[in-house]
Parts: C-alpha cells; sequence; structure tokens
C-alpha cells in the first residue's frame, strides 16, 4: 500500500520547494526512508508549516513503522490543509497502515467528496472492499479510475478477483485472458488474492510469477509472507532467505523470516532474527514487541525485559505491554519494578485473570503470603485458569498444607492434562499425604512428560524405591547418574513460574 503511495507522490511533485524537501523526496521515491525522515526533518525546520514536507515526514515515518510520530506530523498537515486530497490520502493510508481500517476509509471518503475522481483514493478503497470480499462496491470504485490507471496490470488483477466476488466468472476469465502468461500479471493478481485473504490462490500465482523471475525481490518476498500463512513454512523460509540474501538489512525481510520461523516453532532462529531486526531498526514498535515476545517464551528474560522498555518508550498506549513488562523485569528479580507496572495494570484493568495471576505468582515468590489474594482473584474471575490454580496450589504446599493444594492441583491437571509441572505437583502433594500409590502415579507422568527434567526423574526413582519397585529405581538413576544438575534455571521440560521469577530455580 505504501509503495503505491509512494509512485502517486513520484508524479505528484514536479516542483522542488527547497533541496532538503526535493533530497528527501527523491529518498523517499527510491525507497531510503531514514534518509527521506532526515531531510524533511530538516526541511521543516527552516519551513515548519511547509503542507507536503509534514505529510511526506508521516510517510517516511509510517514505511519506518514509527506510527507514533508519524501521527503527529499528518495530523500537522492536515490542520493546515483539511481540504487537500493529497493530504488526506497519506493521512488515510497512515491510519489504514497503522490499523485503523474504520478511520482510514471515512478518510478516503472525505478525500472522493472533494474529488469522486481522485485515483489513489479509490484504488485503496477497492483494496478494503476486496479484503472484506465485497466485490460488487469493489467494482464501483474501480469503475471510477482513469483509463490509464485502469489499465495496469496490477489494477486489472483486482478487477478480476471484484468480478469473480461478484459471480461475473465469465467477465473475470475473459478480462484474465488477456494477461494470463504475463508474470507482472500473474504477481499482481497474487497480490490481490492475498490482500483480499484468498491465500491459496495467491500461493499458486506467485511461484508462476517467480518460476518466470526467479531472483525478484518482491516475489521472493510477497511468496514467502502468503507461504508462512498457508503453513508451508519450509518454502516460507526458503524464499525470505533468499530475498535476505540480496537485501541483508531489509528489516521487513526479517521481520517476515522471524514470523516464519516462530510459527513454525523455530524459536530460537526467530529470536536471532528479530535481535538483528531491533538493531537495525530500534525504532520500529512492532519489532520490539515480537522480540520481547520471543525472548519471553525462551527464558531470555534480560532481554525480553529490555525489548518491553524499548516497546512502552514507543507505543504508551498498550496497556499489555507494561504487564507483561513487569512479569519480565520480575523474572530478572527486578521485583518492585515488576510490581510497579502489575498494579498499575490492574488498577486499570480489574477483570483480567492473566494480569492477577502474573502479579500473584511475583508476590508470592517474594513473599508467599502477599500473592495468595491475587490468586484468589485470578480463580474467582475465571475458575478453569490451570496455571493460577497450579500455583495456588504450590503455595498451599509449601506452606505445609497439602490438604488445601489438593483440589487446585487436581482441577488444574483435569483442565492441562499435558502438564508436567502440575502432574509434578500433584506427586509431591499426594507424597505428603502419606499416599504413596497416588503420588508415584503422577511422578510416573511428570516423568513421562519431562524426560530431561532432573527433579522429576529423582522423585520418580525415590517414590518407586519406597514403593519397593527397586530395579525400576535403580534402572532410572543409572541412566540420569550423569547428567548436568543445574542450579541457576529450572529445566526447559518442566517450567515453574515461582522458580523462575527473580532467578531463583532451584526446584520445589
Amino acid at each position: 500500500m505504501l509503495r503505491l503511495l509512494l509512485c502517486a507522490l513520484a508524479a505528484s511533485f514536479a516542483f522542488a520547494a527547497g533541496s532538503s524537501f526535493s533530497d528527501g523526496l527523491d529518498a523517499l521515491k527510491r525507497g531510503d526512508f531514514p534518509t527521506a525522515e532526515r531531510m524533511l526533518k530538516a526541511e521543516i525546520q527552516s519551513h515548519p508549516n511547509e503542507v507536503e514536507a509534514l505529510s511526506l515526514l508521516g510517510v517516511a515515518l509510517d514505511s519506518q513503522k514509527k506510527f507514533a510520530e508519524a501521527d503527529a506530523f499528518h495530523r500537522r498537515a492536515l490542520e493546515l490543509a483539511p481540504k487537500s486530497n493529497s493530504i488526506l490520502d497519506k493521512y488515510a493510508s497512515h491510519l489504514l497502515v497503522k490499523g485503523d481500517e474504520s478511520g482510514a476509509r471515512s478518510t478516503f471518503l472525505k478525500s472522493l467528496a472533494l474529488d469522486p475522481a481522485d485515483g489513489y483514493a479509490n484504488l485503496q478503497l477497492a483494496e478494503m472492499s476486496l479484503k472484506a470480499k465485497d466485490g460488487p462496491e469493489a467494482l464501483t470504485y474501480l469503475n471510477r479510475l482513469s483509463a490509464e490507471q485502469a489499465g495496469r496490470p496490477e489494477v486489472v488483477s483486482r478487477r478480476v478477483v471484484a468480478l469473480e466476488l461478484t459471480g461475473r466468472y465469465a467477465d473475470a476469465n475473459t478480462v484474465a485472458a488477456l494477461f494470463r502468461n504475463n508474470s507482472e500479471w500473474n504477481a499482481s493478481t497474487g497480490g490481490a488474492l492475498a490482500d483480499a485473504g484468498e491465500l491459496n490462490g495467491a500461493e499458486t500465482l506467485l511461484e508462476s510469477a517467480l518460476a518466470a523471475s526467479p531472483s525478484s525481490f518482491p516475489l521472493l518476498v510477497g511468496l514467502g509472507v502468503v507461504a508462512s500463512h498457508t503453513g508451508h513454512y519450509t518454502r516460507s523460509r526458503e524464499v525470505l532467505e533468499a530475498a535476505l540474501r540480496q537485501q541483508p538489512r531489509n528489516v521487513d525481510v526479517l521481520y517476515s523470516l522471524a514470523y516464519t520461523c516462530d510459527a513454525a516453532k523455530q524459536n530460537v532462529d526467530a529470536f536471532h532474527l528479530l535481535v538483528q531486526a531491533a538493531q537495525l531498526a530500534p525504532g520500529r514498535a512492532d519489532i520490539q514487541r515480537a522480540l520481547a515476545i520471543a525472548a519471553g517464551n525462551l527464558g531470555e528474560y534480560k532481554a525480553s525485559a529490555a525489548a518491553w522498555d524499548a516497546y512502552v518508550q514507543l507505543d504508551a498506549t498498550d496497556d499489555t505491554a507494561r504487564r507483561e513488562r513487569g512479569f519480565a523485569h520480575a523474572h530478572i528479580g527486578q521485583f518492585d519494578a515488576g510490581l510497579v507496572d502489575l498494579r498499575w495494570y490492574v488498577a486499570r484493568h480489574p477483570d483480567d485473570a492473566e494480569a492477577w495471576y502474573e502479579l500473584g505468582v511475583v508476590e508470592s515468590a517474594k513473599d508467599p503470603d502477599a500473592g495468595m489474594s491475587s490468586l484468589d482473584r485470578a480463580i474467582a474471575l475465571q475458575p478453569d485458569f490451570a496455571a493460577a490454580r497450579s500455583v495456588r496450589g504450590a503455595v498451599y504446599y509449601r506452606e505445609g498444607k497439602p490438604e488445601a493444594a489438593l483440589p487446585d492441583l487436581q482441577l488444574a491437571a483435569s483442565v492441562q492434562p499435558g502438564s508436567a509441572m502440575i502432574q509434578y505437583r500433584l506427586g509431591q502433594v499426594y507424597l505428603a499425604l502419606d499416599r504413596l500409590s497416588d503420588a508415584l502415579r503422577y511422578f510416573r507422568r511428570a516423568a513421562e512428560l519431562a524426560p530431561n527434567d532432573y527433579p522429576a526423574q529423582v522423585h520418580l526413582a525415590n517414590a518407586l524405591a519406597e514403593a519397593g519397585q527397586t530395579a525400576e529405581a535403580d534402572k532410572i538413576m543409572e541412566r540420569i547418574r550423569n547428567w548436568p544438575v543445574r542450579k541457576d534455571a529450572s529445566s526447559a521440560d518442566l517450567p515453574d513460574p515461582l522458580n523462575l521469577i527473580g532467578g531463583n530455580a532451584t526446584s520445589p
């Protein structure tokens, strides 16, 4: 979408308001957005009310995903020229790329009210109609385009999709027949189908286009993104890596490849790609957020906390980020900072069970009594909250109250029967209640679910020995005898939030 806007800009400005403006516009057209930002800021420094410079600076910032900063410049331009199609279109595009489709539609319609033949606004409204699978509405906007614009392959491809959505298949085939062997046509139609959510058809056409132009960077990226959404992760990674070899510092490709790796459960690769992307574009809020989540998933809590810090600075409106930042800081022992964020969040969102759970975990890790009321609140809001039940059961157990722990852990196990930690805790509770046969059953299940966790295997071996099943106990101990026993972190197979918080990893 921003690419189409930049193409429109190239045709719109034949003048030069100043060297900084001209240099900024040239940088925009060649896709050098940091240089465009620098040049246009210099122009605005000299001419604070230069409307197009303000608006174009918004485009340069949007292209770098600096939406909050871009918003201020778009609004300033709009205040100075509220009836300019150019300014309205760029502001609408800003709203669209930051996810405000309703606001974008309303602004594009304002632009059409000033000029019904506005080609950019009509095309964008057609795109939005295709995404909503409203073929007739899309055709209404496409029919307003000039003959020259309507004849472009990327526009004709959208007409074909609109005709198909309207049920006019014969007309769609007639139009498509004119371009069917055209690589540009396949690429454009594939993009249009992807925008309309028809991913399988898009993937087929993009593959065909790529076969004709195997080194095309846009096609490699487009196919990689579509293939990741169709679940073809190996193909997605293959073509995105090919694109990255061409442009190794392209942040969007790094981000897309990280998305593919994350979807394919290749978490370490996703994390390293996001680290690279964040180093190249520290002001990209979406990258910082993705990096914070990826780092947390790997237990890299220092990196996660740092990324959440950066993200919150870039987007102070995301309350959930404040919550997750607090939880991440608690994981690295910064309890006071973590509690400030978590308590701030629950004060604003008192019905969020996840937030009360996280607050309860942090409070319990610091002081078991302090966390119980927050865990109680989480469970009252969501009675089947397995993680909260499991942690509350663990707190009861640690306080020497196995009878109180048992109902919570039994319910948690019924909700998440595949959780090794819950099975392990049930084994501990039953052992404390002198119910060895029950304890043995749960220790065995925990050991099956976490075959590489030392405490789980040792507790099973000890329970077996106590039950007189010494041969099996000896076999387990022989298998794990030379395992390294880590004291600084919980096992990846048996993660325990109470042990991870504050860097205390000693198993209960």
